[in-house]
């Protein structure tokens, strides 16, 4: 099996480790637009032979086609203002691809005929969040006779909080993944709108010793994939930060520092983001020998077998001090190169656009459970019942 990674940043050595370690997958190409990243990235992975590295832009459609045909799977591993150029590269290329986020859902129709007229498989979200999250809540409620609510949280946070936010970026460049904007809930079976950054409570973990709080951050909308999700009466999904996080996101929006609407400054037209990105990045940069942890917590609820039933599943993740990988890295990485393979594989058939969760069930998502646990990547599950003596 040959697959490419597109990205050397947080999150395409991790996939290329894992596969260079997958003894079914003969040559891994990895490509990013930085020859610096590319070799750091290199070294890092011990230089084996059955590495290649390649120069490229996925801007540059030719080159991009030239290097995937060949390819049985590509994983790309990179910022969401970018991964479209990706995946029309991988379609053209006549290859399948798995995406980490996914492309702008004005997008979905096109690329879905496109893909099924290429006769290739685009699944998009195959991380951690999109991805895992999204397949432990679908578990969840294959599980259940009747699904009543879906709640998610997740978030990577550093080990070691510090100032200006108690947070580092883990993923997406140089950029704070900081989003203004109304995100949708569930709430009483209707579908509402609330404030990305309002707070939505405190949360606990097993292993971390701190109360984290969390902001909602809009539900997995791929979950209507699931006939038994028309049910539902209560979902929404929030990010986990230490506390104060949203406190101060919303301070910085009431400032207008995040605003992607240019601004006249001195006679020169500025993006306040763009500004704020870049004072703010020297204090968010995840530095050498920092250490992340990512937590993840599904909950899905109903009834089975007359009985008011729980699934709860979480993962409490650290940074990996034997190869040098960040814990959002490994959760995401390795999550997405497992799914790769299974469609490099031919295990997964559909074409077109497809969401993991309408695919990735049963045997499959078992076996990918499996297998993130051979990594010590481990979801714990409980399961509650309640009935009427």
């Amino acid at each position: 099996m040959r697959i490419a990674v597109i990205g050397a940043g947080l999150m395409g050595p991790a996939i290329a480790s894992d596969c260079i370690e997958c003894t079914e997958v003969e040559q891994i190409l990895l490509i990013d637009i930085d020859e610096d990243r590319l070799d750091a990235a290199a070294r890092k992975l011990g230089n084996p032979e059955k590495l290649e590295v390649l120069v490229g832009d996925v801007r540059d459609r030719q080159k991009m086609v030239s290097a995937l045909k060949g390819c049985d799977v590509a994983c790309i591993a990179l910022p969401r203002w970018l991964n479209v150029e990706a995946v029309w590269d991988a379609i053209e290329a006549g290859v399948s691809a798995v995406d980490l986020s996914g492309p702008p859902r004005k997008d979905w129709v096109s690329i879905d005929k496109a893909a099924k007229d290429a006769g290739v498989t685009i699944m998009p979200g195959c991380g951690v969040e999109p991805g895992l999250t999204d397949l432990l809540a679908a578990y969840g409620m294959d599980m259940l006779d009747r699904v009543e609510a879906v709640e998610i949280w997740c978030g990577g946070i550093p080990q070691d909080p510090k100032p200006p936010l108690n947070y580092k970026i883990v993923f997406g460049g140089r950029y704070l993944p900081l989003r203004p904007g109304m995100v949708k809930v569930i709430e009483d079976e209707e579908v509402r709108e609330v404030k990305r950054y309002t707070h939505a409570g405190f949360i606990e973990f097993e292993g971390i010793d701190k109360t984290l709080e969390c902001f909602y951050d809009g539900f997995p909308e791929t979950l209507y994939e699931l006939e038994k999700f028309k049910d539902v009466k209560r979902c929404s999904e929030k990010t986990v930060r230490y506390p104060g996080y949203s406190e101060k996101v919303r301070f910085l929006e009431e400032c207008g520092l995040l605003s992607r609407e240019p601004i006249e400054f001195e006679g020169r037209k500025i993006i306040p983001f763009e500004v704020f990105s870049r004072i703010i990045y020297p204090k968010v940069k995840l530095e050498k020998g920092e250490k992340d942890i990512t937590v993840l917590r599904v909950m899905v609820e109903g009834v089975k077998d007359s009985k008011k039933t729980r699934y709860r599943f979480d993962m409490v993740d650290f940074y990996d001090e034997e190869k040098g990988f960040t814990s959002m890295a490994r959760t995401t990485g390795y999550t997405a190169a497992i799914i790769a393979r299974m469609v490099g594989r031919g295990e997964i058939v559909e074409r077109g656009l497809v969401p993991p969760v309408r695919v990735i069930r049963g045997d499959l998502f078992l076996r990918l459970m499996g297998e993130l646990r051979e990594r010590r990547v481990s979801v714990k599950q409980v399961v509650t019942t309640s009935s009427t003596l």
